[in-house]
């Protein structure tokens, strides 16, 4: 049995039905836990009959008035910190969390059930942020606007070392055991009420559980970076990352940083796939605003696309 837990609204409904679509195309006995606020009743619909086709389990829950008046950043919605709450919402040993911007691309049970003694959960380092400490850019906090290693350094206290072993919250192999026996979904909680963090949940995570981590290979939560931050990776990295980029190699998991219905599909590794899989869903035929129409001029070139055909490419 696989225990996956997302959480979204209405607004990522189709792309969480993505998410889940390409789960049950590799893997059976699962259990979603679909965490949810602001969702359409035609959304539960459809994503349940997705589950339900492949005869799988899921739970939905209800979070509306949870983490209401709570800094969100440029994210906007609510539905990040739900994750927080998983020790309590799920009573097994364990549970793999995914953002709703995530792509399975085969079977999850081998890394499901690897070896969790000691750690709180098992989770990727997140190269975008390693990359962007490299510039000065400035992140909002609740009460003002900070330089991104003036954050990190000062107000986190957090060291390149400590830097080296900081992770993505979009893919979380969360121990459910030992974090309840350690009272760290109370510890998360508790810290949100005495700390402004940048990156809101994830910060809270790597704040709470930063030296009961289990870092894993880029496989299993191969982020999609803009084309920046890619540019800022050190040799090494870029040598971890290019093969899934280039797809030349298979990640478990993608997750989508640089979205497949925002910018053209021909930039993003296995978007083929993706809307593929998308197509087999009961949003196969939504288009986001981006999809609809795109036009933009920059030094790396000049296109137009309308209803997802692109019209110009210079």
């Amino acid at each position: 049995m696989i225990n996956i837990a997302l959480g979204f609204d209405s607004n990522f409904a189709p792309y969480a039905a993505t998410t889940i679509k390409s789960i049950l195309l590799h893997n059976k006995n699962v259990t979603f836990y679909l965490m949810y606020d602001n969702l359409k009743k035609s959304d539960i619909k459809k994503i349940s009959s997705i589950i339900e086709s492949h005869n799988e389990n899921y739970h939905w829950i209800d979070m509306s008035g949870e983490f209401n008046d709570l800094f969100t950043g440029c994210w906007k919605s609510k539905t990040l910190y739900f994750p927080l709450k998983l020790p309590s919402l799920c009573k097994d040993d364990r549970i793999l969390f995914l953002d709703a911007d995530t792509f399975i691309l085969g079977d999850l049970s081998k890394f499901y059930n690897q070896p969790l003694d000691g750690y709180y959960l098992a989770a990727v380092n997140d190269y975008g942020m390693l990359s962007d400490l490299k510039t000065n850019n400035k992140l909002k906090l609740a009460d003002k606007t900070v330089d991104i290693n003036e954050y990190f350094q000062k107000i986190r206290n957090w060291n390149n070392t400590d830097m080296q072993r900081y992770f993505n919250s979009g893919m979380l192999l969360m121990n459910l055991d030992e974090m309840r026996q350690n009272k760290v979904e109370d510890k998360m909680l508790e810290s949100l009420k005495y700390n402004s963090f940048a990156f809101p949940d994830q910060d809270c995570i790597n704040f709470v559980c930063h030296d009961h981590v289990k870092i894993v290979e880029p496989k299993f939560n191969f982020m999609v970076l803009c084309r920046s931050t890619w540019d800022r990776l050190d040799d090494e990295q870029k040598e971890k990352l290019l093969p899934y980029k280039t797809e030349k190699e298979r990640p478990l998991i993608i997750h989508y940083l640089l979205k497949p219905w925002k910018k053209p599909h021909e930039n993003i590794p296995f978007s083929k796939e993706y809307k593929r899989v998308k197509s087999a869903t009961p949003y196969k035929n939504h288009l986001s605003r981006q999809e609809i129409f795109q036009f933009r001029i920059s030094k790396r070139g000049t296109y137009l696309i309308l209803f997802n055909k692109t019209l110009l490419k210079i």
